[in-house]
């Protein structure tokens, strides 16, 4: 997945090499699934495959799929698996980029990216692409990988108390050891070497979080930085700022999208996504040249 990972367990066996192997073997299953830099992943097949033609892939990959397109739909084409071309385009892929693109390119790109771009067989574990997409799951297989750790750890009947950390998004069980919590922290974008908020596992039933910041992935075409985050409608990358956005739920795949997708919305209409969908989200926005918190309505009802 290009990234580090992190797994704290507390267990009744000293050592017990065997949950070394399984973590690293559920983590590779998934990143030989949706890495679209393995050319022989599932998704490089898809991506390269024939337009209408059927593809077989598992049930991991419908799970996440199917999830991608129900909240394309939720957020109105915001959050979009189907933007791998338009990643590519700009330089945030496998490839490298020289200069920016023509208007040209954008605007077929943005004919052909969409909730409807792709179609699902849950029964067959089939799909097809219907335009000319390429899928871009960074946005939701790390959180994907994560829960399926979490569920194989949650089993194991030795192990006491984890936390999983990959790329940056987290679970854990509820407490660390006896009544002691995991502490999350959450860096400041204007001071990216300091922590900002801290948040702790014990105040949740369920602690699943995920952060994505314009300030992490940029690039630059002479002055104008230029922000991951890609703006579907227009076709073109926002530009690069000093927010982020963290978002706690029930499990990883969820926090992990949801984090884009808030963060790719503009303040005001993120915050009023969080109240109507009761969302636990903290947003973190540069204002006047200091850093600004705002908390959801959902994640205030939590004790701090």
């Amino acid at each position: 997945m290009g990234t580090t990972y992190t797994v704290s367990i507390r267990s009744q066996i000293a050592q017990d090499t065997s949950i070394d192997k399984d973590v690293f073997n559920i983590l590779n299953s998934i990143n030989l699934d949706m890495s679209t830099y393995l050319e022989d992943s599932i998704i490089s097949k898809v991506n390269q495959s024939q337009i209408n033609n059927w593809i077989n892939v598992d049930k991991d990959f419908i799970e996440v799929l199917d999830y991608a397109k129900e909240l394309c739909k939720k957020t109105n084409g915001i959050y979009d698996v189907t933007i791998g071309k338009m990643v590519d385009l700009w330089g945030f892929g496998s490839k490298e980029i020289s200069d920016i693109p023509s208007e040209k390119e954008i605007n077929y790109l943005k004919e052909q990216v969409g909730c409807n771009s792709i179609d699902i067989d849950k029964k067959q574990n089939l799909i097809k692409r219907n335009k000319d997409i390429a899928l871009d799951f960074s946005s939701i297989a790390k959180g994907y990988a994560i829960d399926k750790l979490y569920d194989h750890l949650l089993k194991q009947k030795n192990i006491l108390n984890f936390f999983i950390e990959l790329g940056g998004e987290v679970r854990s069980t509820k407490f660390k050891e006896d009544i002691e919590p995991w502490k999350i922290g959450i860096i400041n974008p204007l001071k990216p070497e300091k922590l900002i908020h801290t948040f702790y596992s014990d105040k949740y039933d369920s602690f699943a979080m995920a952060t994505s910041g314009d300030y992490r992935n940029i690039r630059v075409f002479g002055l104008k930085q230029l922000s991951h985050t890609i703006n579907v409608k227009t076709g073109t990358p926002n530009n690069e700022a000093k927010k982020s956005v963290s978002v706690i739920a029930d499990n990883a795949m969820k926090a992990d999208a949801m984090a884009t997708a808030l963060n790719a919305m503009k303040l005001e209409t993120a915050i009023k996504y969080t109240e109507k969908h009761k969302i636990k989200a903290l947003f973190i926005f540069e204002d006047k040249g200091k850093s600004k918190l705002i908390f959801s309505k959902e994640l205030q009802k939590v004790k701090m």
